[in-house]
């Protein structure tokens, strides 16, 4: 991708850019210079900025570069204007409301590269999510678990002209149907028998933004059809409501699994307009030492891949991440937390999926905390009981594992040998049977 200025933007101040960017900057003071300039590159696609005096020349543009079979977006400087796509092509602002174009640009930029690594695969989906983000067109993501399906949505809302407004998430994965079509639609009060107050469904919230339904193949057909409807007419009504409202929503979705397959196909085809699949990280691993950069970074660490030990760069590159990037984060976040180093033997590798049990604890989370969503009752009693059936659970394991050695179990545990005691009184743990004295069956949350 290139970008083309066409006029006089003043002193276009670059330095400051990532090397792939600032290579593809070319300023033309003539519309006739910057003509040629497409044809001689049209194997690539083009962002143009024309300055205000040139205004006149877009829709002339626009008709050559689609003629000529050129890939291009026209940013026009339309001074008070907000953002706003006047056509397929042509993308009207005032620069001056973004700090100039520089920092317009600046802003792209630091969007995309929240997608770290150097492999070709990123280097391209960088200039694609630019180049999708200023269209009005659905976006479906496949890809593994971890890959990142959320962030590109994220990137193509807050690069796009929807960047002012809102962009909220909804997980579809067991979300009871009568639930998700409240969070979706809304609802009045009194609708049903614990609507006590009128709620916003996530398509009025989105109104003009955007909305990522994550895991759309989990949605029954009847929402399916009833989200169909949505796209198709732009309208919805909210639960117990006879009134219709208009929206104005691009829906990006997202699934791990075939979509063909849990999808009716005519929604299928109607939010998947565009398509962006995610490889996983074992395919792209020139991008794992990036990765970890910017994890650290973000963390505000000074250490970075380089200074890691060699064992433990090779063991890094060497792990396969069924888990992805997500995998790899939580990794990291264990390794420069603990500086464990597990050696199974004396001459062992360095292994990461040691410290693949965080993914087991985010996953566990996340589950809780969906089936929190079909509860009635007040989230500190949820979380209490959560940690006593943890705390249980994991004491008795504990000193079964000690073989009921309490300093021992203390230490493991990074406790007192008087919480150990007060544990063991306070869960009734027996140390013959190994558990709990009085257990009883319980169907609730957890």
């Amino acid at each position: 991708m290139k970008f083309l200025f066409i006029g006089d933007f003043g002193n276009l101040k670059l330095e400051n850019h990532a090397e792939d960017f600032t290579e593809k900057f070319v300023v033309y003071d003539k519309i006739e210079s910057a003509v040629e300039a497409l044809l001689a590159g049209r194997n690539d696609r083009f962002l143009i900025f024309l300055a205000h005096e040139y205004i006149k020349n877009a829709q002339k543009l626009k008709d050559f570069t689609i003629a000529n079979g050129i890939p291009s977006k026209i940013f026009i400087n339309v001074p008070k204007a907000s953002i706003s796509i006047d056509s397929s092509r042509i993308i009207s602002l005032d620069f001056d409301l973004y700090g100039g174009v520089t920092k317009f640009i600046s802003s792209i930029e630091n969007q995309t590269y929240r997608l770290s690594g150097i492999s070709n695969f990123i280097r391209k989906l960088r200039e694609d999510l630019i180049f999708l983000s200023f269209s009005n067109k659905n976006l479906f993501v496949s890809g593994e678990t971890g890959t990142g399906k959320s962030l590109v949505t994220q990137i193509v809302h807050f690069v796009s002209h929807r960047r002012e407004n809102r962009f909220l998430e909804l997980n579809c994965v067991n979300m009871p149907e009568d639930l998700l079509e409240s969070e979706l639609f809304g609802h009045t009060k009194g609708a049903f028998t614990s609507a006590y107050a009128e709620k916003h469904g996530l398509l009025e919230e989105a109104n003009n933004g955007t909305l990522f339904l994550d895991e759309i193949g989990e949605m029954s057909h009847h929402m399916q059809s009833k989200l169909l409807r949505v796209i198709d007419t732009k309208k919805f009504m909210p639960i117990g409501s006879n009134k219709e409202l208009s929206v104005d929503v691009r829906f990006c979705a997202a699934t791990n699994q075939e979509p063909q397959l849990r999808l009716r196909e005519d929604l299928f085809q109607r939010i998947s307009e565009a398509k962006i699949e995610m490889i996983p990280l074992r395919e792209r691993k020139e991008d794992i030492p990036s990765i970890i950069d910017f994890f650290l970074s973000s963390s505000s660490y000074q250490i970075r891949f380089e200074d890691f030990p060699e064992e433990v760069k090779k063991a890094f590159m060497a792990h396969s991440y069924p888990g992805n990037i997500r995998e790899l984060r939580n990794i990291i976040g264990r390794f420069v937390e603990f500086s464990e180093y597990p050696m199974q033997e004396k001459h062992a590798k360095y292994d990461p999926s040691t410290f693949v049990k965080q993914e087991l604890i985010e996953r566990f989370v996340v589950s809780m905390a969906d089936l929190y969503m079909g509860q009635i009752e007040p989230l500190e009693m949820t979380i209490k009981r959560i940690r006593s059936k943890l705390e249980s659970e994991i004491t008795r394991r504990v000193l079964n594992a000690c073989n009921w050695n309490k300093n021992l179990a203390a230490k493991k545990l990074s406790i007192s040998r008087k919480t150990i005691d007060n544990m063991i009184k306070k869960y009734n743990l027996d140390k013959r049977k190994g558990k709990s004295k009085n257990r009883t069956e319980d169907n609730s949350i957890v």
